[in-house]
């Protein structure tokens, strides 16, 4: 591979975790979808990254079951749904005050939701 390249996905694994990390912190953004990106990334461009994450007890789990073709548990599924819409009923009533923007979180959760729901569900 190319140092370029390699430096690209490198970046990118890195936005991606970051995005992974705002989105553990944000009501309406799921985080594994973009800790599963970067993961992708870390294994093409550095080990060292890649297995770190892989190893990470809270979330190497989830990033390990979905890249085995396992899927993600029913349990982390329910967790994921339940606090995504505590979070963002939660942020419509207190610090939303407005109806596009009501709008907006309704659908970007629906949109996680389904998606969520979508993934495989591991045993």
């Amino acid at each position: 591979m190319n140092e370029i390249k390699r430096v690209f996905l490198l970046c990118t694994g890195f936005f991606f975790v970051a995005l992974g990390i705002l989105g553990a912190l944000l009501p309406v953004v799921p985080s594994l979808p973009f800790f599963i990106i970067a993961s992708v990334c870390f294994s093409k461009s550095s080990q060292k990254f890649h297995a770190m994450l892989m190893d990470n007890r809270l979330i190497g789990p989830h990033i390990r079951n979905y890249h085995e073709n396992n899927g993600i548990k029913l349990k982390v599924k329910v967790i994921l749904v339940v606090s995504q819409w505590a979070g963002i009923i939660t942020s419509s009533i207190f610090f939303v005050h407005n109806l596009p923007g009501r709008v907006l979180m309704g659908l970007i959760g629906i949109a996680a939701t389904i998606y969520l729901l979508s993934l495989k569900t591991a045993e």
